[in-house]
């Protein structure tokens, strides 16, 4: 178990170093965030469930306002281990950070994601690719002027397994997780990576159907208004509901 983890976790790094790597000529700030999410999902028939993604994001440990994210979205059981989804997503970002934008940003999006699981050994493994239409409008006043559209491509791979088991509750979890984020067909971005996520942490079970994820994510993010890149080592909570 150790062994694939570490495997995987040696490949993940390597898929973390390649944007890095991209834009090694532009200068490089290092920060701290910190993430507060909760993942709902509530089954309303047999292959259909509501899912709800809310996010609280700030800057070192909480002082400074960086994002706010509310993902509400309907997913549907395709087949076993594979999952269809859509949705609308909400986003009001403020400036943050060592180079912040101009103006505070508010976005809508649409999405569209399918999901593969399955199990390796005692891995579980799943891949997520969503596809996003957005429109993002600079907020200088708190009043969105003109949006702008842009499309991004996401792709997802997630490996967790049990570490520790209770006779009396949920085992906890091990998880490694990459997310590559690739914007498409507009502003000369095609084809070029804009923000990768790798992160690794535990899984703590709270009680049936809720668990705690507690993680680190080092978020590399290009930056082409500024000519720069950013990383922010956060801390990730997430808030994991699952209702049967």
């Amino acid at each position: 178990m150790l062994l694939a983890l570490g495997t995987l976790l040696g490949a993940l790094l390597g898929l973390g170093a390649e944007p890095l790597a991209a834009q090694g000529s532009w200068p490089t700030t290092h920060q701290l965030a910190t993430w507060l999410v909760v993942s709902a999902e509530s089954p309303v028939s047999e292959r259909t469930s509501l899912w709800f993604d809310g996010n609280w994001r700030r800057m070192g440990l909480g002082a400074e306002p960086q994002q706010l994210l509310l993902r509400p979205g309907v997913l549907v059981t395709l087949a076993p281990g594979l999952r269809a989804g859509a949705g609308y997503t909400y986003v009001a970002t403020a400036p943050y950070g060592e180079l912040p934008t101009d103006a505070p940003l508010r976005e809508h999006r649409l999405w569209q994601q399918l999901v593969l699981s399955h199990a390796v050994g005692p891995v579980a493994l799943t891949h997520r690719y969503r596809w996003e239409q957005r429109w993002i409008a600079s907020a200088p006043e708190g009043t969105p002027g003109a949006f702008g559209y842009q499309q991004r491509a996401r792709y997802m791979v997630r490996a967790q397994t049990p570490i520790a088991r209770r006779a009396s509750a949920a085992p906890m979890l091990g998880y490694l997780q990459e997310e590559l984020l690739m914007p498409v067909g507009h502003g000369g971005a095609s084809g070029r990576l804009t923000q990768n996520r790798l992160m690794a942490g535990v899984g703590l079970p709270l009680r049936p159907g809720q668990r705690l994820d507690v993680g680190y994510m080092h978020l590399w993010n290009a930056l082409p208004a500024r000519a720069a890149n950013e990383v922010n080592h956060t801390l990730t909570l997430n808030w994991v509901v699952t209702r049967r």
